[in-house]
């Protein structure tokens, strides 16, 4: 309602409405029914409108009303084109509403997955909806499975553009991982964002989830700096261009995602020929933690797909590809973090389109993997990144990855630690526990990533132009250079220069010649100094950081889910007295820590854990922060 006979008009409701339109489109597939009657918005035009919509019935709902309203406490109305400067008693009230719902709810309840979402944003919205609320309850087979929404309390004055904001914010907080959204979530999502408001939901549990439209069809694993840079990316490409990123053979997952990939020519055509040279076998990827092996096989999976590569070396992200580097499609590809025995055997035959095994147990299943593969008799070519980060990673070393290895027709290249006692800041060790349940059988071949301080240094130059580019880094070409320059000579691994780039953008002060000897300081310390100094500067400024990252450092497999709030009520059980976490603490927080923390997919959904073990074992010995 943007035009009124007797009160101010609000111009911006029109905008408010596309804007909420846009979103529903964009995230949920929404279609506009558009306004049907002419003239002004009077009383018998809305009742008119609403009575059209409520003959229809046959479809999922969101009705939304923007405009003045007002309340007295117990009751409220809401003011058309025509509605006396006195709003009490003369305006819309819940009850014609109410009526309406009803009418519509005798066409919808024969449809068990259909639902209505009723918004009223304005003065008295919040007396509105329960009255409204108990209207519809006191109805003779009262309607079911709908939410109204009610933003605006009764003593101030409400301007539009709360839940415009609040619907974008929830419906952001949702990834290319999360598949679908349960209708229920999304109200709770959005009570969660709004006040003053009123909520009252009834029975949407019951209703199919919302398919999501996502800008990625399939799950991702990276850190979500590198999820906005893909996301960035993906969003200036064509639509054929884009199927371009997904290999058609390689299943739900990517590994990690590592953009500025550079150096490593020698491993990445030693990984090549291996795949190319041998029928059989494993090629073990192993370094120190931290030392870019997770980035080298990720580059050697977009090496898999041409058309992915040329896109990726046009916009600046990835160098160009020597042709000895390039390898064939994968034909399964799995990041291991925080997986079963029983999980890994069941990625593996879906990957090789075998059903799934009888029995449950773990030994029955590997056996029934390996035998099935040996009789399928046809070339299976398998990444498995971060076995050292598995739930059970001695035994999916011995039990399945050597034990399919060694059939005629599969290659694995496995990416591991040489040992489970290893870690970024951790001396030296002569344990190779996970090499040696991998084997050392003749087909058996390993490559070890030792550190390269020139491939560093280029990283990080291209890390310091991003930023300069997008306005996050204020430096001359010079300062880039030397500064890309001492981190080379400095920084141990690919990781610890990934993290010191992203604290000079948080410190741009450390960049003044009289800090020299600060920035000095940070590029000679450990990880865990170095992310234990990023969780100081964040929690100074934002309490509810440090429960939030603490949850996540004992997230259990492959994280935590925000969903059903389990994050927030994770990081409230440990939160320090007076601090009080909220969704909207988790959005800040996926932006300012963003390096630190890695999404990934389970069961269709969104989870978040930190980035690297590393990062989990400082809690334990630097924190509490």
């Amino acid at each position: 309602m943007s035009t009124y006979l007797h009160h101010a008009p609000l111009p911006e409701a029109e905008h408010e409405a596309e804007a909420i339109v846009t979103l529903l489109a964009e995230h949920l597939n929404g279609v506009l029914a558009p306004w049907t009657e002419n003239g002004h918005r009077t009383e018998t035009s809305i009742k008119l409108q609403l009575n059209t919509w409520a003959e229809r019935g046959d479809s999922n709902s969101v009705l939304i009303w923007l405009g003045h309203g007002t309340s007295n406490g117990f009751d409220a109305w809401l003011a058309t084109y025509e509605t006396p400067s006195s709003i009490s008693y003369s305006g819309v009230n819940p009850q014609t509403i109410a009526e309406q719902i009803n009418k519509q709810w005798q066409r919808r309840h024969a449809h068990q997955s259909l639902w209505l979402l009723l918004v009223i944003e304005a003065c008295g919205a919040a007396t509105f909806v329960r009255k409204l609320a108990a209207a519809l309850l006191h109805m003779v087979n009262a309607p079911e499975r709908f939410a109204l929404i009610g933003v605006g309390g009764d003593d101030s004055a409400t301007p539009l553009g709360q839940f415009r904001r609040a619907l974008a914010s929830a419906l952001n907080s949702y990834t290319d991982n999360d598949e679908q959204i349960a209708v229920a979530e999304l109200v709770s999502n959005l009570r969660n964002r709004i006040a003053p408001n009123e909520v009252i939901e009834r029975g949407l549990h019951v209703v199919e989830p919302i398919r999501r439209r996502r800008l990625l069809p399939s799950g991702v694993t990276a850190p979500l700096d590198v999820y906005a840079e893909l996301r960035a990316f993906l969003g200036g490409l064509s639509h054929d261009e884009r199927g371009h990123f997904l290999p058609k053979a390689q299943g739900a997952e990517h590994g990690e995602l590592v953009w500025y990939f550079v150096g490593r020519h020698t491993e990445r055509e030693r990984v090549a020929s291996w795949i190319r040279d041998h029928d059989c076998g494993m090629l073990i990827v192993t370094g120190r933690a931290g030392a870019g092996k997770s980035a080298l096989l990720g580059n050697v999976l977009v090496q898999s797909n041409a058309a992915l590569c040329d896109l990726l070396a046009r916009a600046g992200y990835l160098e160009p590809t020597p042709s000895q580097a390039a390898v064939r499609p994968f034909d399964a590809v799995v990041h291991l973090t925080g997986i079963t025995t029983g999980d890994l055997v069941l990625r593996l035959a879906a990957a090789a389109g075998l059903p799934p095994p009888r029995r449950a147990e773990t030994s029955g299943s590997v056996d029934w993997l390996v035998s099935r593969l040996r009789d399928r008799a046809v070339s299976f070519l398998v990444l498995a990144d971060a076995l050292d980060e598995a739930q059970e990673p001695g035994v999916i070393a011995g039990s399945v990855l050597r034990s399919i290895a060694a059939l005629p027709h599969v290659k694995v290249v496995v990416g591991t630690r040489a040992s489970t006692l290893e870690g970024p800041d951790q001396p030296d060790t002569a344990d190779e526990d996970l090499l040696d349940a991998l084997g050392r059988a003749p087909t058996t071949q390993i490559l070890t990533v030792d550190r390269d301080p020139a491939a560093v240094a280029t990283y990080a130059h291209l890390r310091l132009m991003a930023a300069r580019a997008a306005q996050h880094l204020d430096a001359t070409d010079n300062t880039v250079a030397s500064l890309s320059a001492l981190i080379g000579e400095k920084a141990r691994q690919f990781l610890f220069a990934r993290l010191v780039v992203h604290e000079i953008v948080a410190r741009p002060d450390l960049l003044r010649p009289e800090r020299r000897g600060d920035l000095v300081a940070l590029l000679e310390t450990d990880h865990q100094t170095l992310f234990s100094v990023a969780i100081n500067r964040l929690t100074e400024t934002h309490p509810a950081f440090a429960p939030l990252l603490e949850a996540l450092a004992m997230a259990p497999g492959r994280g935590i889910p925000r969903s059903d709030r389990i994050w927030v009520i994770m990081a409230n059980a440990i939160a320090a007295p007076g601090v009080r976490v909220t969704e909207a603490d988790i959005d800040a927080l996926l932006v300012a820590a963003a390096p630190y923390i890695m999404l990934d997919s389970e069961d269709g959904q969104s989870v978040y854990r930190l980035a690297h073990r590393t990062f989990q074992e400082a809690f334990h010995t630097l924190g509490p922060f």
